[in-house]
């Protein structure tokens, strides 16, 4: 019965947390100008992460006030009591099965499968903000970044490489940060299993969560849990793995989470913004265990950091940085925010499934932290506490735009925490049986181990077709198939027609402007903007909007795309006076529906 209660009052506090769900609202912004779904509705995009937050901590709270008040037999007083893990060799060679195996799969892609119709509104913020960078010679005075400096122009690593930049690269390129995060993800479970007590089937536990983890980074899926822009995210984690679970003096490690602050901002606003979060609840960590040493280093870092790049680069560039990253922090919410549903109500059950499994695996930590038959390690504590609380700060994206695919895209940390525990605790409570007993004696054979391992990883790593292995034999060119095809092969055939006008009308001009959403045009032109705002979404009265049209005034340029097939933004209306003032100045060149072209007058 006592097992039993602080379920009891964890199903209270999800009915208690649905009921209230629309009293927790704030009110209104009335001077904000920015129209949205949040402005239409008159609603405080706030709401969603404080009822967001509530829904998940209430139900939680009261599922620990009664695990500590009617389960005291099971409960360890001696939480931060630091014991020591051990290391297993086997888990390292498993470590480099599983890197290997998923080189191998990345190699054996069938690149034809990647050779679909260009995504002008978002494939066109990374293509144009490149181009923008080597045009320009100029950072974020010469871009107003959509996702961030390094994130929109990623690109610019593969252009030094390859010496070229196309769509086929971008997209190889992207592929590429799948691979490089399934091998990031690996040693980040390894760190965790590395840093257990526990004994029993250490390797069989490695071996299924891992094998679980890496579905969550998929090649085949346009929107994937743990999606390619995550992996600064997990660099910083594995670094902080390695300065808690390190028993040595980690100098470099210390240093290089300190230049996160700055690094991740530099390439996206908002993943950057989580680990500056994530850096404080580190410090407090350290701090609180008089890891004094780990703590200074860090705190070195960071202020080395910002030191070094404030010196760098000049002030303009500074102020710019400044200045959009408390734009973007601002806006974003009102501009693409879509309010969070009420759980259990008609089309919310992805939503309601997604803070269900958060408060799942919250339930399941607080069990592994206090079980007193456990003793894990302190770190690993730690490591699963940090995932769970970065889990947490990286669904702020899905509270604020609460379509499926952001829902999905925010799912990869608390579904790994779920991996993880039942693995876990499947393995500790099947371990004992005569059947398992028997394959562990199997298993002791590190010959018969590591084949089926080896079996295992083929069957996994290769399930969607297991003839893609032999694409390995011609992966050379299966690489030029993606790299060195040409753009037009990317585009439809009016597309294609438009761009070539657009270009033999703009060939004496320095620069191209488009008022719509489709952000690839100048890319496809081959022309850097002639305003910062690549992305028409960034224009916005009170905010951007003087700054583009003094922008507009100054390069003058003799046509613009004045719409296009997509107008998401642009039919808002947030940037009114800049429409006027190009209905003013310019008027109706060429109408080639659905795109039309202005001249100046």
């Amino acid at each position: 019965m006592k097992k039993t209660l602080p379920w009891f009052f964890l199903i209270l506090g999800v009915i208690f947390s649905t009921i209230i769900w629309n009293f927790i609202s704030l009110p209104y912004n009335s001077s904000n100008t920015i129209v949205g779904q949040y402005s239409i509705n008159k609603i405080n995009p706030n709401n969603d992460t404080l009822r967001g937050l509530f829904f998940i901590f209430f139900p939680l709270l009261l599922y620990f006030g009664a695990f500590l008040k009617y389960n005291k037999e099971l409960i360890s007083t001696k939480i931060f009591q630091n014991i020591s893990a051990t290391s297993n060799n086997n888990i390292n060679y498993l470590c480099y099965i599983f890197i290997i195996f998923s080189i191998l799969e990345f190699y054996s892609l069938n690149y034809k499968d990647f050779l679909g119709a260009l995504d002008v509104h978002h494939e066109g913020t990374f293509l144009t903000a490149q181009l923008n960078f080597f045009s320009k010679n100029k950072i974020w005075t010469g871009t107003f970044f959509d996702y961030g400096f390094l994130g929109n122009a990623i690109g610019i690593f593969f252009n030094y490489i390859f010496d070229d930049y196309s769509i086929g690269i971008q997209r190889y390129f992207f592929k590429f940060l799948i691979l490089f995060n399934k091998i990031l993800i690996i040693l980040i479970c390894r760190k965790i299993i590395n840093s257990l007590n526990f004994t029993n089937q250490k390797e069989i536990l490695f071996l299924i969560f891992t094998l679980s983890t890496i579905t969550l980074a998929s090649f085949y899926e346009n929107v994937t849990p743990l999606h390619p822009r995550i992996f600064i995210y997990l660099i910083f984690t594995l670094l902080v793995f390695n300065i808690i679970t390190s028993k040595k003096n980690n100098i470099l490690s210390s240093f290089l989470v300190g230049f996160f602050s700055l690094l991740s901002l530099l390439f996206y606003w908002d993943i950057g913004t989580y680990i500056n979060v994530l850096l404080i609840i580190v410090l407090i960590y350290l701090f609180t265990l008089k890891k004094f040493s780990d703590f200074y280093k860090i705190i070195i870092g960071i202020i080395l950091s910002w030191l070094i790049f404030y010196i760098l680069i000049s002030n303009n560039e500074f102020k710019e940085l400044i200045n959009q990253y408390f734009i973007i922090l601002n806006i974003s919410d009102y501009l693409i925010g879509i309010e969070f549903p009420k759980p259990f109500t008609d089309k919310s059950t992805r939503h309601t499934k997604a803070l269900l499994l958060i408060i799942i695996s919250g339930v399941f930590l607080i069990n592994y932290i206090f079980d007193k038959l456990k003793k894990e390690s302190l770190e690993s504590k730690f490591l699963l506490f940090f995932l769970f609380i970065s889990s947490i700060i990286f669904f702020k994206s899905g509270l604020m735009r609460s379509d499926g695919p952001h829902i999905k895209y925010s799912s990869g940390l608390y579904t790994l925490l779920i991996f993880f525990f039942i693995s876990y605790y499947l393995i500790d409570k099947t371990s004992y049986l005569k059947f398992f007993s028997k394959v562990n004696i199997f298993l002791k054979k590190k010959v018969y181990f590591f084949t089926l391992s080896i079996l295992i990883c083929f069957l996994f790593f290769f399930q969607n077709n297991y003839l893609n292995f032999l694409n390995i034999l011609n992966s050379n060119k299966n690489f030029q198939m993606i790299t060195k095809i040409d753009d037009k092969k990317f585009l439809s055939k009016d597309y294609y027609k438009f761009i070539e006008i657009y270009k033999d009308l703009t060939e004496d001009e320095n620069c191209v402007q488009q008022f719509t959403d489709d952000n690839a045009i100048p890319y496809l032109v081959g022309k850097p903007t002639c305003t910062k705002y690549y992305v028409n979404a960034h224009i916005i009265q009170n905010w951007t909007e003087n700054d583009f049209i003094n922008e507009l005034k100054d390069t003058a340029p003799n046509y613009i795309v004045y719409s296009s097939k997509i107008n998401w933004f642009k039919n808002r209306n947030n940037a009114p006076n800049a429409d006027k003032f190009i209905l003013d100045n310019y008027f109706l060149y060429k109408d080639l529906s659905p795109w039309i072209i202005y001249k100046k007058k």
